[in-house]
């Protein structure tokens, strides 16, 4: 798909599966929704919109997440946007939601050949609803009744008690309340089975939490060692491709504009530099996989596919 082009059709379950060394990944589709184009595009010149002939009303992001099975662990990071785009109005409403859709990380599970029961083991990067609206199902129950979760301090402490007043990103002021309600909803159902980290630290072996703070206070990154290579789940540090060639130009989504930007370019020239796997919840094409390599000044997206 071109970076104007919308889906014609919406989203369906679906997996990637890849081995690398004693890992076995899988990228899960859940789905996305349709956004006002100016919440990701409003930093881009006129000039710039028409190079890339990026839409004027509205924008579909695509939301992959990736499970890790190594050994007896299967790790799951984030737990999906549940409901949040069925149809979408309730997220963004006045926008065409005939391809929005959401709530697929289930079935792209099942699709692969696991149950949710199976999952032992949830990393939460941050808690927009996104990455946190899928933690509970219809009936109020854990979807991933059998996981212990992992959180980063500083975001938990955050989303319990932030003020909206404060809150310094202008594109999600009118939508915090349903940021902080999702937020604590499903951070409170998870506090009785719940690991609070600092940040920089090894969960398990070969799999660990790096600070890329900015986007929310507490935005992790999920680093993955495997095989003899490196991969990095970098969540929301860049939500689309674009802003790889043209960093000054990043949506205005990010709680800390400057730490996130000095978090993406900083990740950015360490993973060109290092050549390694990137898998980014919001870069696609699916299954979200690319380098990122250095071009000029910037930076650029190269999605890789699968084995």
């Amino acid at each position: 798909m071109k970076t104007g082009d919308q889906p014609l059709e919406p989203p369906t379950a679906q997996f990637h599966r890849q081995v690398i060394g004693e890992a076995e990944l899988l990228a899960l589709c859940d789905g996305g929704i349709n956004y006002p184009a100016a919440m990701i595009f409003g930093r881009v010149s006129p000039e710039g919109a028409t190079r890339y002939n990026l839409p004027a009303r509205q924008l579909f992001v695509p939301y992959t997440l990736l499970l890790v099975r190594r050994g007896r662990n299967a790790v799951l990071c984030d737990v999906g946007a549940g409901d949040l785009g069925n149809p979408g109005d309730q997220a963004f409403p006045g926008l065409d939601h005939s391809t929005s859709r959401t709530n697929l990380l289930v079935p792209s599970l099942l699709a692969a050949g696991m149950e949710p029961r199976e999952v032992d083991t949830v990393l939460i990067t941050h808690a927009h609803p996104d990455h946190v609206g899928g933690m509970l199902d219809a009936e109020g129950r854990l979807v991933f009744p059998n996981a212990h979760y992992y959180v980063a301090r500083q975001e938990w402490d955050y989303w319990m008690s932030v003020d909206p007043a404060v809150v310094g990103a202008r594109a999600l002021r009118e939508h915090l309340e349903q940021l902080i309600a999702i937020a604590r909803k499903a951070l409170h159902a998870i506090a009785e089975r719940v690991t609070l980290v600092e940040g920089d630290e090894e969960v398990m072996s070969g799999i660990r939490f790096e600070r890329a703070l900015g986007h929310t206070p507490g935005h992790l990154m999920v680093t993955i060692a495997a095989g003899g290579q490196t991969i990095h789940n970098i969540s929301d540090v860049v939500v689309h491709p674009l802003f790889l060639e043209h960093p000054e130009w990043a949506a205005d989504i990010d709680m800390d504009a400057g730490l996130a930007d000095e978090a993406r370019r900083r990740f950015f020239a360490r993973a060109a530099e290092e050549h390694t796997l990137v898998f980014g919840h919001h870069l696609g094409p699916f299954p979200n996989l690319g380098r990122i390599a250095k071009c000029g000044d910037a930076w650029q997206w190269q999605p890789v596919s699968w084995a």
